[in-house]
């Protein structure tokens, strides 16, 4: 079986990637240094070396003479000594007209072509460039002397004078290898204070691996490593927001099971029994009212169920669903008219108020359908057939009203709180939906409140109120 790419073979360490984007540029910057100093080089050579050419050249022009019809050179000794290998290059002159005529020294010495770049230099009209000469490369100084004789009708003249390279290639040698070896030396210098700087550099990053792995199984609580880059805070603020919504989905999970294991039980236990009692039970009657409150039992269970699954899915909301406009007075106007058959087969009047024709809040729609239906059925459930139930909206609020013997002051203050039933024993109930609607208002930035009695010590209002909603006159 094939490996995918990425298993291949193993990612590169930060370090290494850290070096390689350092170390490359700074050694590509190093190799054009090179070339710029090897330039250099070659430039400083010329430097030293074109004065004594020059001067080569400008003493030959002072050693030459006229003499019987032609050009003769009297070297002195000074002159001699210029000539002399002593610098292990070899020098070859000529003397020529402006127009080209041969008049003394190596014919076949090549010359400067006419250039834009003569100009003066070292005092004089002279004009420096490089050719070939018996197959090697030389050096050229061209200058231009005058000389006043009988025989010469133009008295400028141009002198020439050769000088082959090896001079200038050992002093160009030893620029570059000397340039080329303390830029290797400041390489290696960097390259090592990079590594050191580096390590330095990613040595908070080990520390908080170090923190994160020590962490316990169950230890979700934020991380905040001590000295840790500006540049990591943004990764770290991740992580910490990923470590509370996964320590929160596991706590909701983890109380959705404790909650289902104590609440079921007492429902599955007493549905063994009935169903125990209904098999052993030999008279039609009492069997038939057993198995009625075995069916009764079963629809409490489901119920349940189906509670702590909406609790469970209310709790998970903010991770699925982005907040949008939502109109109070649709959402309650559709939720009620869900509602108007079970309270029509109950001969409920179930009626809507509509206090303000659109008030529109920032929420999940979804959830505050949920919370509006919790109300409904915990009026429908808690009130005898015939009751009187309103869903009212205003300004900036929902609520819904009955007129059903209301809660005790003793238990208002719990009415919010999961599985805690403030109704009668004999009154069928999760205990979830007023804690669902809390969870909802909570995730809205809402508040819910309950007012008992209403009227005539009787009836129970609970409002769902928003901080945001932005109400349009009727």
């Amino acid at each position: 079986m094939q490996r995918p790419k990425d298993l291949a073979r193993p990612a590169a360490s930060l370090r290494t990637r850290l070096l390689a984007w350092i170390l490359w540029p700074l050694a590509l910057l190093i190799g054009f240094n090179a070339w710029v100093a090897y330039g250099n080089a070659v430039h400083a050579a010329n430097e030293a070396y074109d004065r004594s050419l020059y001067l080569a050249a400008r003493t030959l022009a002072e050693e030459l003479v006229w003499r019987e019809g032609q050009i003769q050179l009297e070297l002195m000794k000074a002159a001699g000594y210029l000539f002399e290998n002593h610098t292990g290059s070899r020098l070859f002159y000529k003397v020529s007209t402006l127009d080209g005529k041969w008049l003394a020294g190596a014919a076949d010495l090549p010359e400067l072509a006419p250039s834009s770049a003569s100009s003066v230099r070292f005092f004089a009209l002279v004009q420096l460039g490089d050719g070939q000469h018996l197959n090697q490369s030389v050096r050229l100084v061209q200058l231009t002397h005058v000389m006043e004789a009988a025989g010469l009708s133009d008295p400028l003249i141009r002198i020439t004078v050769a000088e082959t390279m090896e001079a200038r290639q050992q002093l160009t040698q030893r620029i570059f290898w000397g340039t080329l070896r303390s830029q290797g030396l400041l390489l290696l210098a960097a390259a090592l204070l990079v590594v050191w700087g580096v390590q330095q550099g990613i040595q908070p990053l080990e520390v908080f691996r170090r923190q994160l792995a020590g962490k316990a199984e169950d230890d979700f609580s934020p991380i905040h490593p001590p000295d840790m880059p500006r540049e990591m805070r943004p990764l770290i603020d991740t992580l910490n927001s990923y470590l509370d919504r996964l320590g929160r989905l596991i706590d909701i999970r983890k109380r959705f099971l404790d909650n289902a294991a104590h609440q079921l039980r007492t429902p599955l236990t007493a549905l063994k029994t009935q169903l125990a009692l209904a098999q052993r039970n030999t008279q039609p009657e009492q069997a038939q009212a057993l198995l009625q409150a075995a069916r009764q039992t079963t629809d409490d269970a489901v119920r349940l169920t189906e509670k702590m699954l909406a609790m469970t899915r209310v709790e998970h909301a903010r991770e699925m669903h982005s907040p949008e406009p939502v109109d109070l007075g649709a959402l309650a106007q559709q939720v009620t008219q869900a509602h108007l058959w079970r309270a029509h087969q109950r001969g409920d009047d179930l009626g809507l108020e509509m206090l303000e024709t659109r008030c529109v809040v920032l929420g999940v729609a979804l959830l505050l359908s949920e919370a509006l239906s919790n109300l409904l059925d915990n009026a429908l459930q808690h009130t005898q057939p015939g009751a009187h139930i309103t869903v009212r909206v205003g300004p900036s609020w929902v609520e819904v009203q009955d007129d059903g013997p209301g809660i005790a002051a003793a238990h208002q203050a719990h009415v919010f709180e999961r599985f805690y039933r403030a109704a009668p024993s004999g009154v069928s109930g999760s205990g979830l939906g007023l804690a669902i609607v809390k969870e909802i208002a909570n995730q809205h930035g809402a508040t819910v409140s309950v007012r008992s009695p209403v009227e005539n010590g009787r009836g129970t209002t609970v409002r769902l109120a928003f901080t945001s909603a932005q109400p349009v006159g009727m």
